[in-house]
Order: C-alpha cells, then sequence, then structure tokens
C-alpha cells in the first residue's frame, strides 16, 4: 500500500473513532433516546402562573409595566430556587385559567375554602394577614359583629368569599343577630362608594389593602379603618393565610411537592419576612405549623 492511500485511511479511520466516541460519552450531557421517559439534563420545565394583577400590594402593574407585589415576590423567588422550571405569569381570571388547563398556578392572595380545595391543589400558606373593619369616618367604630347587627348595617360581599361564608355561618349561629348580607362581584372601589353613599355601612378587609387603596380612590376622609378583635378575627378567619392554587393533575402535584420545599426554607431564612416587609411594612410569613402538611 502506498504512502499516500495509507495516509488517507488512517485519517477517515480517526474521524469515525472520533465520531463515535463523542457519540458514545454524550458531548451534550442530555439524554438522546427519544423512546425515554426521563427528564433531559438542564431540561427545564416552563410554570404558566396567573395572577389578577390590579390588588396592590400584593399584585399590580408598577410604573414599568411589570407585575409586581409581595404575592409576585414570592413566588419569583420560590421559583428562582427551582431551575428545573420556568416561571412566566400572565394576567387573566386566576381560578378559571387554572381550572381549564391554560395555567399551572394561581398567585392570587387566596385563602383556603372548601369548594376551592375540590378543584385545585393548596401550596404551604406563604403568608398570612390582619383585618379591619371599613367604616364612615363619623360613624361610631365597631366593636363586634353582634355590634354591627344591633346596629342593622349592611356589608356587600362576594358569594364564596372567606368573609362571606363566615358571616353566613354567623347568621346561622345567631339567628337573633343576623348581619344584613348584599352579594355582588363590585370591585373595592365601588365597594368603597358604596359605603360612602350609604347604600351599606361597613366592610371587612384586610389592613395592608385598604392602606394602599383609601389613598388611591380619594377616600382617606370619608373613609377609616378600624381594628377588630380578637375574637372576631379568630372567628371570621381561625387560620387568615395564603395559598398559590395550582392544577390538580400531576404536573400541579409535582410542582406543589417542589414548590412547598422552597416556601418552608424561605420561611426559615427569612426571606418571606424580608418580601413582606418591604410591601406590608410588617412580617406576615405564616406560623410553622402551618409547614409541615399541605392543607388539601
Amino acid at each position: 500500500m502506498n504512502k499516500l492511500r495509507y495516509k488517507f485511511l488512517s485519517a477517515v479511520l480517526g474521524i469515525t473513532v472520533v465520531a463515535v466516541s463523542l457519540a458514545g460519552c454524550g458531548s451534550s450531557g442530555k439524554n438522546t433516546d427519544k423512546n425515554s421517559s426521563e427528564p433531559t439534563e438542564n431540561e427545564v420545565t416552563v410554570v404558566k402562573g396567573v395572577t389578577g394583577g390590579s390588588l396592590a400590594p400584593y399584585f399590580y402593574m408598577d410604573e414599568n409595566n411589570k407585575l409586581t407585589g409581595v404575592d409576585i415576590e414570592i413566588a419569583e423567588e420560590a421559583f428562582s430556587r427551582l431551575p428545573q422550571y420556568e416561571l412566566e405569569t400572565e394576567v387573566a381570571d386566576a381560578l378559571q385559567g387554572v381550572l381549564s388547563g391554560q395555567y399551572d398556578i394561581a398567585i392570587n392572595n387566596y385563602g383556603y375554602t372548601d369548594e376551592r380545595a375540590e378543584s385545585y391543589y393548596f401550596s404551604y400558606p406563604y403568608k398570612t394577614s390582619f383585618n379591619e373593619y371599613i367604616q364612615r369616618a363619623d360613624d361610631q367604630p365597631l366593636e363586634s359583629l353582634e355590634d354591627a347587627a344591633e346596629r342593622g348595617y349592611k356589608i356587600e360581599l362576594t358569594a364564596g368569599s372567606l368573609t362571606g361564608n363566615a358571616l353566613e355561618k354567623w347568621n346561622k349561629d345567631h339567628p337573633e343577630k343576623q348581619i344584613n348580607i348584599i352579594y355582588s362581584e363590585t370591585d373595592f372601589q365601588v365597594r368603597y362608594q358604596h359605603i360612602v353613599d350609604g347604600t351599606t355601612d361597613f366592610a371587612i378587609d384586610d389592613g395592608p389593602i385598604i392602606e394602599n387603596l383609601l389613598p388611591k380612590f380619594g377616600m382617606e376622609g370619608q373613609l377609616v379603618a378600624n381594628d377588630i378583635d380578637a375574637e372576631t378575627e379568630d372567628f371570621l378567619f381561625p387560620q387568615n393565610n395564603t395559598y398559590f392554587l395550582l392544577a390538580k393533575n400531576e404536573k400541579g402535584a409535582q410542582i406543589r411537592e417542589d414548590l412547598d420545599k422552597v416556601l418552608k426554607e424561605m420561611k426559615e431564612d427569612g426571606t418571606i419576612a424580608e418580601i413582606t416587609k418591604k410591601y406590608l411594612g410588617v412580617d406576615t410569613s405564616v406560623d410553622p405549623k402551618y409547614l409541615e402538611e399541605t392543607i388539601n
């Protein structure tokens, strides 16, 4: 064999050996078996988040038209600790969006109800809250639900809300001291305006919401927020925690399992306390006892 032909064959064999070696060791670090059900290395799963987008300080658009707020920042921080996921959040109907399968997780300051638990997985709670009465500035501050009933006060609520469910229970347990409930789907501004004009008489809402919304609506001089006594607070919201709601399917179950781990971690390392103080002025991270077992 002449030397030229020998060199040519050696080069071809060398290239073949290198190619086979590269294929064998998997230089990309990924599983290339199309029939394999195992996730490939470094594969990222997109998690589609949804929020109502207009309830400061929980979730809202900032001056740069970017979603922000305490719930949004907690969610973004949590998923930043889960490199296997990429969170993409949009503004839409949160409950229906997750129920329909269009989204994987609702980031919307949701509390627990039995009805919601039938349709969604609840994460570990990530914060708690406190509530206040909203009344006309010249009205005598309410001292209790019994006080509101005796005055014949009317309240406007959304059916199925935590407050609505609690007041229905109050009315059932106190047939002689009924709270006059008006159900509607009105937003906060309309609901508060109805208190100002006398259509209704009071509201019960999160303290942080009130502090943000009254100035925004120009109602600071017309409406005031008064403290709710501890007994009434315990009756209305025995554990007033906030949860992420996830799709009740295999993907939702896996996301919840991973998410719960980092929510507990964020509680323990003080991250949630830091974020809630930033937006709410106080640490509203949950009692650790709620971070041991999922609520549903």
